[in-house]
């Protein structure tokens, strides 16, 4: 579940915490979940945490110029900062020790339900060999993006649906389920459009709307609907602003009309029919 701004809530609560911090040790629980790719078992220890980024749904921790500690949360995977000796719970993954000076040992545990999350550590080089990161699209944050470069990274999904093509990471990068339909809906714009029918105009005005949804949801640092938390455990407060996703059936905010549901790329899609209309000739048919 954790899309961009869970993500990066999660970065900013860790980075105050682990910046500058030296790791002593990673110490594997599960295996399968920590890929090392340098072919070195101890190439971290001793390393100090020089930076933490984002790019897309990814956290990535620099290690000093030539090694990288990348996280992917994927739907239920956590990180969690204890300043005590760590318990050992049931979904915990992965543990790193850090020594921060003057502070003494802290440490940060990848806990995560559903297993579907990963951590790999690398070299710069080797980034590219990280498939779902390489190709990432534009961060739709960046003030350099702008709506005509999004509508032609758009043409290249011309015959698929509006909403299949923002999830595939390729157009822009960090958008999931939910802040999809929120930034179709304030955007005015059916998610089962085709990609490549939007004018000028429709795609500023989806630009927009992305990037107030997005500014908006970090702001209120994600939303928590089940198990999301920051590193400190701290629930986000953006499931309060949802307008459509979750709201299947109720009214919509803006106009009263029930709000639809369909299916589009597998995941459960919520649009308003009237505040989001669409011309048949325009509609995604699934062929």
């Amino acid at each position: 579940m954790p899309e961009l701004p869970e993500v990066e809530t999660v970065r900013i609560s860790l980075e105050p915490l682990i910046l500058g911090a030296q790791i002593m040790e990673i110490r594997e629980l599960t295996p399968g979940v920590l890929y090392n790719w340098t072919g070195q078992p101890a190439v971290a220890s001793g390393r100090i945490v020089s930076g933490l980024r984002r790019r897309g749904k990814y956290l990535l921790l620099d290690l000093g110029p030539d090694l990288l500690l990348i996280a992917h949360l994927r739907m239920t995977g956590q990180f969690r900062y204890e300043e005590q000796p760590p318990e050992w719970h049931k979904h915990d993954h992965i543990i790193l020790r850090l020594e921060k000076s003057g502070t003494g040992p802290v440490w940060l545990v990848f806990h995560d339900t559903r297993r579907f999350g990963r951590i790999w550590l690398l070299r710069p080089e080797q980034v590219g060999q990280l498939a779902g990161l390489a190709f990432l699209g534009p961060e739709p944050l960046d003030p350099q993006l702008d709506s005509e470069t999004l509508r032609q990274r758009l043409s290249h999904h011309a015959r698929t649906s509006l909403k299949a093509a923002l999830l595939a990471q390729t157009v822009v990068a960090g958008l999931g389920n939910i802040y999809t339909d929120e930034t179709l809906f304030l955007a005015g714009i059916n998610p089962q459009r085709l990609a490549g029918s939007l004018s000028p105009d429709e795609a500023g005005r989806l630009l927009s709307g992305m990037q107030k949804v997005l500014q908006a949801a970090v702001n209120a640092r994600g939303t928590s609907i089940k198990d999301y938390v920051d590193a400190l455990n701290v629930r986000g407060s953006f499931q309060y602003q949802l307008q459509v996703y979750g709201r299947a059936g109720q009214p919509c905010t803006q106009c009263g009309t029930a709000l639809a549901k369909t299916r589009l790329a597998g995941r459960t899609t919520v649009y308003c029919p009237r505040c989001q209309p669409i011309s048949i000739k325009m509609a995604w048919t699934g062929q």
